[in-house]
């Protein structure tokens, strides 16, 4: 009985019951009394045990439509796409063999990916066709906009989670997010089922800071927080954002996207993938797209950014919205692959819901032993698998038993420059569809128009000494800038061959420091204006040998309507000319002189400016963006004891109608 005993422990511990041959024999040795039987059932059990030792894998393996290599036993190994929809996990340290795993995967496969990339890694696949390399400085995005036959209710609340989980922002924080995003959408008339354009990340954040918040601390710290994130996201984000619509995500779900975000703050980086990898499940979700067959496939070489386990564990953020997705989007034919060094950092989710597992040579235990617990493998198949040499991996598929595979090798040229990859994408990235930034006259009102004072030109990040480097085409938009100062953008656009042309420039100049813009409500709507910053004429002065001196004082909104009122002035019948008697714009009006003075702000200098030209009998016209700049100015005077008889209080938008000025 002991012997008995002895021999069902051997076979458990050497792992050989899983054959279902030799564990009815080993069954039967046990119920029998026969020696030769024992000792029969003794040596397959010894003989088995050897095999299992020298090579502790299952040798069946299934057909499938992806070819990835050889196991160590000479067989074809296979993935089928089918298994994508469920998701595959690699984890291997640096120079395993995940990137050749990654480009033998997508070179098979048969449907439209996006692969994240975040190293540059993925930019030789630019040379295959149809394969759309696109680096964060071309892309245009507005994460406010919701995919198609999403509500922007809805997409609300997704968005205030995914920007949250990516900026950490905890529950409070998001909760504000929210209800400032409902309060945007609702200035842009998006709940009444209007087509109109979307608001945007600037958007947003002039949103936040014209909420003061005095009233309540912590209110007040949610909106810091909120604005804290929102600025840096802006800031380090270039032209990423400047858009009422980028390419929509049914342009780009169809295609091959190499996404390049290398550059990009962590924070930004997260984002972008996040907001994308969401819009997508929506999009899917909207349209009732499920099904077990693979649409589309998304490819994150650097897993812990997305799926980090230390965001995964703060209890006061909630499950992150990411999370959540990963395990729902299988049912809309979405598969994920994920890759990473550090399998610990990684979140028990992303271990848990895929359904493909992947283990190349890992230098650090506490890695090794992260993947093998989620792939429960056995003492000796860890043993073997501590012993991969690079190109080798473990692979489990399912509840398959893992087998140890060769993986095919890929050759890959990753020296493809800046210059060499616009060439070969120049005509794609001209193709993609986007619409510029664009507001309603809601909004300019409550926030634009009632923002106190002429917003100042931004700080620069970068260093003010480096060299400007533009294209001729931003040469000749700076030209122009500085000709024509008050065009619509509009305007410009059309001196070049294509808007999309006419627009790269400008962002261009933006992104170099030297332009920054400007917006005005005119009575056709808003008007986009360009303005030179101090980077901005000193490149213009020393390399386009050009005068940027102007009549006028201040921005260029305050003399974009110095201008304006000048001209309406004249249109009436009446001489007007602007800095005269150091006036803003001074009107002969035969029987009466009048002074007209813009008011961009509710600033004591005006009211200093009010009373030197009442000491000369002037008539007054005090012209301001809004309601409560009039209202400060008036109580101002009051406080000084100034007489109104002679001061009119007019707002700017008065000037877009001519017969609105005295006969």
């Amino acid at each position: 009985m002991d012997r008995d005993s002895g021999l069902l422990e051997l076979a458990k511990k050497n792992g050989v019951l899983d054959n279902p041959e030799l564990r009815q024999i080993v069954l039967a040795a046990g119920l029998s009394s026969n020696k030769r039987l024992q000792e029969s059932a003794k040596k397959m059990v010894l003989s088995r045990s050897i095999q299992q030792y020298e090579y502790p894998f299952d040798h069946n393996l299934e057909f499938g439509d992806i070819g990835l290599g050889k196991t160590l036993q000479n067989q074809p190994f296979y993935l089928s796409q089918s298994d994508l929809t469920r998701h595959l996990l690699a984890v291997g340290q640096s120079g395993s063999g995940k990137t050749t795993l990654f480009f033998n995967l997508l070179g098979q496969v048969g449907v439209p990916f996006w692969v994240f990339d975040l190293k540059r890694d993925y930019r030789p696949l630019t040379r295959q066709d149809q394969v759309l390399v696109l680096p964060w400085s071309e892309l245009k995005l507005n994460p406010l906009r919701p995919p198609s036959g999403v509500s922007p209710r809805r997409w609300a609340q997704v968005f205030s989670e995914i920007f949250g989980h990516a900026t950490s922002l905890l529950s409070g924080s998001k909760n504000y997010l929210l209800k400032k995003i409902i309060e945007l959408y609702d200035l842009y008339g998006l709940f009444e089922e209007v087509s109109g354009p979307y608001p945007g990340l600037h958007e947003l954040q002039l949103l936040v800071e014209n909420d003061s918040m005095s009233y309540v601390r912590t209110a007040a710290d949610y909106r810091d927080r909120l604005l804290n994130r929102l600025e840096a996201t802006n800031l380090t984000a270039g032209t990423v954002f400047e858009c009422s619509q980028g390419p929509t995500i049914e342009e780009l779900l169809n295609r091959r996207v190499v996404f390049e975000f290398d550059g990009l703050s962590r924070d930004v980086q997260n984002f972008l993938m996040e907001i994308l990898f969401a819009g997508v499940y929506e999009y899917r979700l909207s349209q009732g797209m499920r099904g077990d067959e693979l649409r589309h496939l998304f490819l994150l070489d650097e897993g812990k950014q997305v799926f980090s386990v230390y965001k995964e564990r703060q209890d006061a953020a909630g499950i992150p919205e990411i999370d959540q997705l990963t395990a729902k989007m299988r049912e809309f034919g979405e598969g994920l692959i994920v890759g990473d060094q550090e399998a610990s950092k990684l979140t028990d989710s992303i271990k848990a819901n895929t359904y493909t597992k992947f283990l190349l040579p890992t230098g650090d235990r506490k890695q090794f032993q992260a993947v093998t617990d989620s792939m429960n493998l056995s003492e000796r198949q860890m043993e073997f698998a501590s012993e991969l040499e690079v190109g080798e991996a473990v692979v489990q598929v399912g509840n398959r038993g893992p087998v140890p595979v060769k993986l095919d090798d890929y050759e890959v040229d990753k020296q493809i420059s800046d210059s060499e990859l616009q060439i070969l994408q120049a005509e794609n990235w001209n193709n993609l569809s986007h619409e510029s930034r664009d507001t309603t006259s809601e909004f300019e009102v409550e926030i634009l128009e009632g923002r106190s004072g002429e917003v100042p030109e931004p700080d620069t990040p970068e260093d003010p000494t480096r060299e400007v480097n533009v294209s001729s085409e931003a040469d000749r938009l700076l030209k122009d800038v500085v000709e024509n100062p008050f065009r619509p953008l509009t305007q410009r656009y059309g001196e070049f061959p294509s808007r999309y042309k006419g627009n790269k420039a400008k962002d261009e100049l933006v992104d170099e420091g030297v332009l920054i813009e400007r917006q005005v409500r005119t009575k056709s709507g808003r008007r986009k204006l360009l303005e030179l910053t101090k980077k901005g004429r000193q490149y213009v002065e020393d390399e386009l040998d050009l005068e940027t001196k102007h009549r006028g004082r201040g921005g260029v909104v305050h003399r974009y309507w110095q201008t304006r009122i000048k001209e309406a002035f004249e249109q009436a019948g009446w001489y007007a000319e602007t800095e005269v008697f150091d006036a803003d714009v001074y009107v002969n009006m035969d029987t009466a002189e009048l002074v007209v003075e813009v008011a961009m702000g509710d600033n004591p200098r005006e009211i200093e400016h009010i009373e030197k030209h009442l000491e000369k009998d002037f008539i007054v016209w005090i012209t301001a963006r809004n309601q409560e700049i009039m209202e400060g100015l008036q109580q101002r005077m009051e406080e000084k004891g100034l007489q109104t008889d002679n001061v009119v209080f007019r707002p700017v938008r008065d000037f877009n109608e001519i017969e609105n000025l005295p006969e």
